[in-house]
């Protein structure tokens, strides 16, 4: 039986490929571009582009080509930056052309109904998004986060002491908890958990869905003409954001109705800020949701991923890890008694250019998300194509020889002479690449450092972090090379100890846990 579909299928496919063609040659009719590997005749490169960790092959291009290479992935123009030179020209200096997004038909035009910030191209929306991230964000706010950072903080020591096998997972747990907290003021109790487990599994989710050649229609938009009965992606992406605006919608109102029946005085918490500015920044209640959901999906990945580089880190350099307790205890004392905070930050200049190393030695994103030129412009003798998609290759400009020698090795001495004091949590995101560029830049970039330093010098004081050893007595070794692919990238799972350094150490944890207000 003939199936009746078959012309329509056909008929988009002849589509698809007219249009590829015709921008194919409207694009070689312009000026000298980039270098690059020779294309595929019709695909381009989209065929020759690793799915699992495409920063190393976009290295080595570099290596072939030179910093910045051409690109064609179907049909569109891509300008690979390896060069930190470049792209702080380009996607800093140039911003006002270099700020917007490839639309994402499956994750943004049906998953998130052009709401999500991260996605949004650049425009008034996207204006307002940022501004009202940027309230929740201010100085003064981030100072009072840094109480629920601390207590959270002790909740990841008490887990990591009671189960250490299972610390890549505490990790996760403490970046979620931490910024769920603050995002809806709830307590992470037993329906808190259950709650946060569905917020990991939507951001899980939305990392996959953007991921190049996750979904068709996103390298051939024009599949998106096909009526729904041939394109259940769409329905798919539909239910995707049914479901996340039952979870972020109820989260948020829930926070809403208790702001309006206190008149006010609820607790401090991202939604509660947002509601209470919401007449500044007119986003409609859709708008909102999508924020503070952005808050926990930004949050989550990229502070656990960094927890665990810094884990690794130490264990493949241990004399690291030995000069950060040994400035620790000169601090609060070698005892055990006492746990470091923020209050002693100015204090422990090598433990802040160690959390500077973790972001510059394997940055969480190491690729991050593109930038989409607006209008055709001139570089270095280069044309760059309107509507082309630029990729800063954070990985690569970390290990840039010229700025970072020795850049594949650990050594947080590298940034101990540039340091200021008073050392402050802002900046900790100075000094390497690792929230990215120009007006893309990560919006929440001080709250992260912040909570990842707290995290680190917390784990530092506490705990010895070793290889691991086989039946027979061997070490087992670590492949640092070896992790995951997508937006964020974090090892994939090896084997590791975690000693309380002394008694005394395991038993302040227990002590502070107490204490605590968390559950």
């Amino acid at each position: 039986m003939v199936n009746r579909f078959a012309p329509l299928a056909a008929l988009a496919a002849i589509i698809a490929l007219i249009v590829l063609l015709y921008r194919r040659l409207q694009k070689d009719a312009h000026g000298k571009k980039p270098p690059g590997p020779p294309p595929t005749f019709l695909v381009g490169h989209t065929f020759q582009i690793p799915t699992t960790r495409p920063w190393f092959y976009f290295q080595r291009l570099g290596d072939l080509y030179g910093p910045m290479i051409h690109l064609s992935l179907g049909g569109d123009d891509v300008l690979v930056l390896n060069d930190a030179k470049d792209a702080n020209e380009l996607l800093n200096h140039r911003s006002s052309n270099y700020s917007s997004r490839k639309p994402l038909v499956y994750a943004g035009r049906y998953q998130s109904q052009e709401k999500r910030l991260v996605l949004l191209r650049y425009g008034e929306e996207m204006r307002k998004q940022r501004a009202a991230f940027h309230h929740i964000m201010q100085a003064p706010a981030l100072k009072l986060y840094q109480a629920a950072q601390e207590r959270e903080s002790i909740r990841l020591l008490q887990n990591v002491l009671v189960m250490p096998s299972e610390t890549q997972l505490h990790a996760k747990l403490y970046a979620a908890s931490l910024v769920y907290t603050l995002a809806y003021g709830k307590d992470l109790n037993k329906e808190g958990l259950k709650e946060l487990f569905a917020i990991l599994d939507v951001v899980e989710g939305f990392i996959r869905d953007c991921m190049p050649g996750a979904h068709l229609v996103d390298t051939f938009p024009t599949l998106d003409l096909l009526p729904d009965f041939m394109s259940p992606w769409r329905k798919e992406a539909r239910k995707k954001h049914e479901y996340e605006m039952n979870l972020y919608g109820r989260l948020f109102l829930e926070v809403t109705k208790k702001y309006e029946i206190s008149g006010g005085t609820t607790s401090e918490c991202f939604s509660s800020r947002l509601w209470e500015e919401r007449k500044n920044h007119s986003l409609d209640f859709k708008s909102m949701t999508y924020i503070v959901g952005t808050v926990l999906e930004a949050g989550t990945d990229s502070t656990a991923a960094s927890l665990i580089w810094f884990i690794m880190a130490v264990i493949l350099h241990p004399e690291a890890l030995e000069k950060a307790q040994k400035e620790l205890d000169s601090v609060v004392g070698a005892d055990g008694s006492t746990i470091p905070g923020f209050a002693n930050m100015d204090e422990l200049p090598y433990c802040f250019a160690l959390v500077k190393e973790v972001f510059r030695w394997n940055p969480p994103a190491p690729i991050g998300f593109h930038h989409l030129s607006d209008e055709d412009d001139t570089y270095n003798e280069y044309m760059i194509k309107g509507k082309t998609i630029v990729i800063p290759n954070i990985y690569a400009m970390h290990r840039n020889e010229a700025e970072f020698p020795e850049a594949s090795k650990f050594k947080p001495e590298r940034f101990l002479k540039d340091l200021v004091h008073p050392l402050t949590p802002a900046a900790i995101a100075e000094g390497h690449y690792a929230f990215g560029f120009g007006r893309r830049i990560c919006p929440g970039k001080v709250f992260g450092a912040q909570a990842l330093w707290i995290a680190i010098v917390r784990l530092i004081w506490a705990f010895n972090f070793t290889h691991a050893l086989d039946k027979n007595g061997n070490t087992i070794p670590i492949d640092v090379e070896g992790s995951t692919s997508g937006i964020i990238s974090k090892p994939e799972p090896f084997a590791f100890k975690a000693i309380p350094r002394t008694p005394t150490h395991a038993q302040t944890i227990k002590k502070e846990w107490s204490e605590a207000w968390i559950l």
